[in-house]
């Protein structure tokens, strides 16, 4: 249903003007399988947001890169002090805590409210990397449509 929805969005004719990225991380199966969330809000002209997310097994510029594949093109992209931002978006980027990087900050919160396994400094973690996907995958498209009504 998430990649259905990512089709859709590169199918329309919206207009973003920019997007705020983060990531944080989480584990599957046990402690030792690590697995890194990368977030997204990509905000119209008109100010709708847009909520992504990408999964990967490591924090480096190919997992970025990978993400940024999904992404709808902006000429602004607002992110916290990590060099993979810098590295995969140059001088497009703008590394610095601002009202920006708090949209994204909002949207880990909110993950972290429905998804009990990605709080802080739990001992719960996902059952498997498929299991994190999906949850991930229903609570996106949650965000993407809400407010709209759905006509079948």
């Amino acid at each position: 249903m998430y990649n259905y929805f990512l089709d859709i969005l590169k199918k329309s004719k919206l207009v973003f003007s920019y997007l705020c990225l983060d990531e944080l991380y989480t584990f599957y199966g046990n402690k030792r399988n690590r697995v890194y969330i990368w977030s997204a809000v990509g905000v119209t002209k008109i100010g709708r947001k847009f909520y992504f997310y990408h999964l990967s097994k490591r924090k480096n510029i190919y997992s970025l890169l990978s993400f940024n594949f999904t992404l709808p093109k902006v000429e602004k992209y607002y992110t916290e002090g990590h060099f993979v931002y810098l590295n995969v978006y140059g001088k497009k980027a703008t590394q610095q805590k601002s009202k920006f990087t708090n949209i994204v900050e909002n949207l880990n919160s909110q993950m972290r409210d429905k998804i009990s396994y990605l709080v802080r400094r739990t001992k719960a973690h996902a059952k498997s990397f498929k299991w994190l996907n999906q949850r991930l995958a229903m609570l996106f498209v949650e965000l993407n449509l809400k407010g709209y009504k759905i006509v079948i």
